[in-house]
């Protein structure tokens, strides 16, 4: 009954003939066979073979393990989407065999394939680039079988199943995403973005004179302007080219009512993949070649019809483009019906006869006017959410979320939001006709009720403003007639009287988000910890599993600190998480307008920045104008230019009332009224040897801590004090930058031990303008004088300072009342060594204070009266106080961290005086707190050695009250660890040493391993923490390589308090390497260490200890001594003279700890290293080193950085140490 004609010469007849013409299995066949996987992969392989212009790819694997090849025909040809996109080109893709029994596009599109490549440019390949996915059920198509679509007229020798391996219908997996094909294909759309897409069928049904049926988008509506111009312009246009080309006539997809009035089509889901594509704004069409035609006529109307429609695509390219933007989501379509449009249609079909009380086909043509039941409207809409929230818990969903390319984020944070929530009232349900395995909900009922909830950490959130935000939404609305709550993502929760676990949040909010657990098909693991991981990114030690832990701001009162969100600065409510925005920017811009200097990029970006030199009471902000500073409000308020002079301006500090500011120049201090713009020189003999407060380089590295800021502000603003050093007596030391032609010399004032130091004064000086007054201090030799600490008594005018001598065994807490006023000597602090700096008093109102000491062997805060009499201790034990958070005076209660359950961990303690110190955060972990300036809450960072750092608001006697970052480091679940574990070291004194051992993975105790032991070794300075440290990353690098890495900090080092540290006093290296050599005999009687292979490094004193370890010991058969001092007389007066007195009074202790005295002994393979322009510990140190060793004939290696200051870092440097670890060590790569 049907016709079968030939295609056109165009068509049928390629234009270049190759030498071997290239032909399908069907056309061998004589279309009674179709192609099998290994066919279509052998034809797409002599495509490329054709020329330059396809290229095979694999875009996914089956079920069952198979390839599923992907043609990429363009010209000039494109190997990626990125090349595509950059070609400006339309790209369109047409794929097949989605059920394996419809073969008919199959051979179609291998065929077209074969036509796009038959010329040297085939006209299509001007505007497209063609994507070709021939066999997307590749294990179907394995299935053939005679059987297979009994009623469709070939091909005799059989067809696939429609099912793929997993017995799914592939297309109607588009929702739920449970094959790997349509995972594989819809992967490929989202990343090849075309914008048109043919799905190849093969269809059965009414009988009628349609070799080809088709279909496009109707999801969510036919008169969206994609629908209408597949309806008026597409189809239209590929109707009249296929009639030309084949003579064929097609028609829209569907079958005859049963009264044949109406001609009704599939309900237009998005779980089929063409109404699917739509919902992602694609233009899909459907091809279904009529089964009751020949299996050559239904391969070569497919053919026709897919070049049609490309050559329309590429016709109406520029419309395309524009019809298929990404559609920002106006309204989410929930439910639809499908109704007839007004006009008729006309289908060609048969005459029918009445016979045996049936309806029976003859051969007389007849052509049926009906209503075309196709459109669609929407029936149920909602307006988009900003985002929907799914709650913990669903990890499926979320699999499902992110393979429908969406862009989801995870809550990171605990945080109370204005929500709507779904109660579910009612739950319809059907079984899914074609699986047993499926109740579908076909409609859920419910109300949505709109509040204020706590949204839990581990929520995932999806925000609707993104390419794919209509997608999104269709997806988690319960009401969804095609949604995952449709096919069960929801199951447990679709239950009456239960809330449905996906809220919207209806406005935006700033949260503190992160990514989500990647799918398991993106990653890989098992992975091994090697150099690639660690030099990943740049070199970091601890760069990849260390995760992002959240930085909070200040605390700006009892229950709100500021917070950086997504870009923006808040002011964070810490109980609920709730924010405001802390600055606008619009009000800054309008301050600054006020500026000349401040162009309107400078504006723009100060008015977004997240980070800002505030005033005191948070109004105002400094800013830089050239070398300048300027003032701008938050509130609007016209900014003002504070300064107009030249020269940096260097440690700019408000007053304490934010009326004026202080900074230095030149090294002279200056004062600027903030309200009359007024800049006032407070010194005037700065310059070459004398710094005004500003640190010289001795103070600034070892007392202030690197700060360079030397002065202070009286409480009430009108004064400052400042220290003035003068380094006149102090020798030059020069460092030669050598990579210029002649060489560059930096000179600079720099102490060794015995040499002398500068002079400091300790000044005051009104803030607005006189003479500074330099404070008495008689009794004390200005060359012998060290001042550790400076401030003002609160409330009053009153100056106190921590006096030492050079060599610091003694420190006085001195007080003045006025500028001249004789010195007061509140008490004289002493221990059984060295004193170190205290740290700040901390005042009472009745003018008694707190004072940190070391007196007993540990840290403990102590209770002062005014006058310096000791009232009484507050804390005591074999434990350390860290620092003091908080004095609670009328409470009497102080507030502080501490080692108190662990010497290598910090908690947070309080303690009433005459009272017992209590523990306030739990055991077993660490925890860096941040104390609001009053009431009970704290925000609480905590880790241990196998948990990355997480972060609560916590409230003191409750525990936490919202979690404010979980951190989750979810590359850790991609990579192999070794065993870490904490250990306890007895010495044969008592002592007990703090390690940690990193065993390599598979760890295997009948083997035999060396040892690689990673120290510093500095007093009070461990390197070993309760906390997780970024998954001791270098450690792990090693135990790869098959080394067991031993971290031990020797007793001056182990953070078990002062006394344990007064061990290295007058020796340097001496304790130390005894505890080290005693932690690797221990470990050594393990029978699975090698303990000819023992390794030691570290940097600065760990480099000394490396050093060290290899010129007075045969413990070590290798190490790495990295920026070490070498000789104690070669580093400064500060830091040595407090542990070695000076070289005059402790000649033996030099002696003792010198590694250029002893280097004749050195025992092992030693790598010296040091930066050449290294300012703190000179690379003197390495040149004596390597100078002795020469002399005593000792084989070394050494690398110089010629650029690189002290703290030395990079790839190259980390590659350097693996090499060295490794070849020393006796392991491959």
């Amino acid at each position: 009954m049907l016709r079968t004609l030939t295609l056109l010469t165009a068509l049928a007849v390629p234009s270049v003939v190759h030498a071997q013409p290239l032909r399908t299995v069907a056309e061998k066949s004589d279309y009674k066979a179709t192609s099998k996987a290994s066919d279509v992969l052998a034809f797409c392989e002599a495509i490329v073979k054709r020329g330059p212009t396809a290229k095979l790819d694999y875009f996914g694997t089956t079920n069952e393990g198979r390839k599923l090849p992907l043609l990429v025909i363009a010209d000039p040809p494109v190997s990626s989407a990125e090349e595509a996109k950059k070609s400006g080109k339309l790209v369109v893709l047409a794929f097949a065999n989605i059920h394996a029994g419809e073969v008919d596009g199959k051979e179609a599109l291998l065929a077209l394939a074969r036509d796009l490549t038959d010329k040297t440019s085939h006209p299509l390949l001007k505007d497209l680039v063609v994507l070709l996915v021939p066999n997307l059920n590749a294990d179907g198509n394995e299935k053939i079988d005679p059987k297979h679509r009994l009623g469709d007229n070939g091909p005799i020798d059989g067809a696939g199943t429609r099912q793929n391996a997993q017995g799914l219908d592939l297309n109607r997996d588009f929702i739920k995403l449970e094959s790997p094909e349509i995972r594989a294909l819809v992967k490929l759309v989202h990343t090849w973005d075309p914008a048109f897409i043919i799905d190849c069928h093969t269809t059965n049904g009414s009988h009628h004179r349609h070799t080809l049926t088709y279909d496009g988008p109707r999801y969510p509506s036919t008169d969206t302007d994609v629908a209408k111009w597949t309806l008026n312009t597409l189809f239209p246009a590929v109707t009249k080219k296929v009639k030309a080309a084949t003579g064929f006539d097609i028609a829209p997809y569907g079958n005859f009512s049963r009264d044949r009035t109406k001609w009704e089509t599939y309900p237009a889901l998005p779980r089929y993949s063409i109404q699917y594509f739509a919902l992602c704004g694609k233009v899909g069409i459907l091809s279904e070649s009529y089964s009751y035609a020949t299996f050559k006529d239904r391969i070569d109307s497919t053919r026709a019809f897919v070049t049609a429609c490309f050559e329309v695509a590429a016709d109406k390219r520029n419309e395309l483009v524009k019809l298929t933007e990404p559609p920002k989501p106006t309204r989410v379509p929930l439910r639809t019906e499908t109704t007839a449009f007004k006009e008729k249609s006309t289908i060609l079909g048969f005459e029918e006869v009445e016979k045996d009380g049936k309806r029976v086909l003859t051969d007389k043509h007849k052509e049926y006017s009906l209503d075309l039941v196709m459109r669609v409207t929407e029936k149920e809409l909602v307006e988009p959410p900003f985002a929907y929230l799914v709650a913990p818990g669903h990890a499926a969903v979320l699999e499902t979320l992110q393979r429908h390319g969406l862009q989801v984020e995870e809550l990171r944070e605990d945080i109370d939001l204005e929500t709507e929530s779904f109660l579910v009232t009612k739950v319809d349900t059907q079984p899914y006709a074609e699986s047993k395995k499926y109740l579908l909900v076909t409609e859920a009922g419910g109300d949505w009720k709109r509040k204020t909830r706590r949204v839990p950490a581990g929520t995932v959130v999806v925000k609707t403003a993104q390419p794919r935000g209509l997608l999104a939404a269709f997806l988690l609305e319960p009401r969804s007639e095609d949604g995952l709550t449709t096919w069960g993502s929801f199951t447990k929760e679709m239950v009456p009287g239960r809330d449905f676990p996906v809220q919207r949040l209806p406005k935006a909010h700033p949260l503190a988000l992160g990514a989500v657990r990647p799918l398991p098909e993106t990653v890989t693991t098992n992975k091994p910890i090697t150099e690639a991981v660690l030099l990943g990114r740049g070199g970091g030690f601890t760069f990849g599993f260390a995760g992002s832990p959240l930085s909070t701001g200040a605390w700006v009162d009892a229950d709100h600190f500021l917070q950086v969100k997504e870009g923006k600065l808040l002011k964070v409510e810490a109980r609920t998480g709730a924010g405001e925005p802390f600055t606008d920017p619009a009000k800054i811009k309008k301050s600054l307008s006020a500026l000349k200097d401040v162009n309107e990029a400078t504006a723009d970006r100060l008015s977004k920045g997240t980070s800002f030199r505030t005033n005191p009471n948070r109004t105002a902000f400094l800013f830089d104008i050239g070398p300048d500073l300027g003032l701008a409000y938050f509130d609007g308020t016209p900014a003002v230019r504070l300064t107009k002079s030249a020269g940096p301006k260097e440690h700019v500090g408000f007053a304490p009332d934010g009326k004026r500011i202080a900074f230095v120049r030149g090294e002279n201090l200056f004062a600027v009224d903030v309200e009359k713009q007024q800049e006032k020189q407070l010194t005037d003999d700065g310059g070459g040897d004398v710094f005004n407060a500003k640190g010289d380089w001795v103070y600034e590295e070892e007392i202030f801590n690197r700060s360079g800021r030397v002065y202070w502000w009286s409480p009430d603003g009108n004064q400052i004090a400042f220290l003035r050093f003068d380094d006149a007596p102090v020798k030059k030391f020069n460092l030669v930058e050598l990579n210029t032609p002649q060489g560059r010399l930096e000179s600079y004032a720099y102490p060794k031990p015995g040499d002398p130091n500068p002079t400091v004064k300790l000044g005051v000086v009104p803030a607005d303008g006189g003479k500074p007054a330099f404070l008495d201090l008689t009794g004390y030799k200005p060359e012998e004088t060290v001042i550790a600490r400076v401030g003002w008594v609160p409330g009053s005018k009153t100056v106190f300072a921590y006096v030492q001598n050079r060599t610091q065994t003694w420190l006085d807490f001195v007080t003045w009342d006025s500028p001249d006023a004789k010195p007061k000597k509140l008490f004289r602090e002493t221990t059984k060594a060295w004193v170190d700096d205290p740290g700040e008093p901390h005042y009472l109102p009745d003018g008694s204070f707190l004072f940190p000491s070391e007196r007993s062997g540990w840290k403990h805060l102590y209770h002062y009266a005014p006058d310096g009499t000791l009232l009484a201790p507050i804390t005591k034990g074999d434990w350390e106080v860290k620092e003091v958070l908080r004095l609670d005076a009328p409470e009497k209660t102080v507030y502080f961290t501490a080692t108190f359950t662990s010497p290598t961990g910090l908690d947070l303690c309080r303690a009433a005086f005459g009272g017992e110190t209590e523990l306030v955060t739990d055991r077993g972990r660490s925890h860096r707190v941040s104390l609001a300036p009053k009431g009970p809450l704290y925000i609480d960072r905590f880790s241990d050695p196998h948990t990355p750092t997480c972060a609560d608001v916590c409230e003191i006697n409750k525990g936490s009250v919202r979690r404010l970052d979980t951190n989750p480091v979810y590359l850790r679940a991609e990579y192999t660890f070794g065993r870490y574990e904490r250990v306890q070291i007895a010495l044969k004194d008592g002592f007990v040493l703090e390690g940690a051992i990193t065993y390599p993975p598979n760890f295997d105790k009948s083997k035999k391993y060396p040892v690689w032991l990673f120290t510093y070794g500095g007093p009070h300075t461990p390197t070993l923490s309760d906390e997780w440290g970024g998954g001791h990353i270098m450690e792990q690098t090693l135990a790869t390589s098959g080394i067991i890495s031993f971290r031990v900090d020797p007793r001056s080092a182990s953070g078990k308090g002062a006394r344990s540290a007064w061990a290295c006093y007058k020796q340097l290296g001496v304790q130390e390497l005894a505890d080290l050599e005693e932690a690797v005999a221990w470990l050594a009687k393990n029978p699975y260490v090698d303990a000819s292979r023992v390794g030691i490094s570290g940097h600065s004193y760990g480099g000394f200890m490396a050093a060290y370890a290899l010129t007075h010991s045969k413990t070590f058969s290798a190490g790495i001594a990295s920026g070490a001092v070498t000789d104690w007389k070669l580093y400064d007066t500060i830091y040595t003279e407090r542990y070695m007195l000076t070289p005059k009074e402790n000649p033996e202790g030099y002696a003792k700890s010198s590694c250029v005295a002893a280097a004749k002994n050195l025992h092992g393979r030693l790598l010296i290293v040091h930066g050449m322009m290294d300012d703190n510990v000179h690379m003197q140190n390495s040149v004596q080193l390597v100078d002795a060793l020469q002399r005593a004939n000792k084989d070394f290696e050494l690398m110089l950085y010629p650029h690189d200051r002290h703290g030395i870092g990079g790839a190259h440097y980390l590659k350097l140490q693996l090499e060295f670890i490794r070849r020393t060590m006796g392991v491959q790569k």
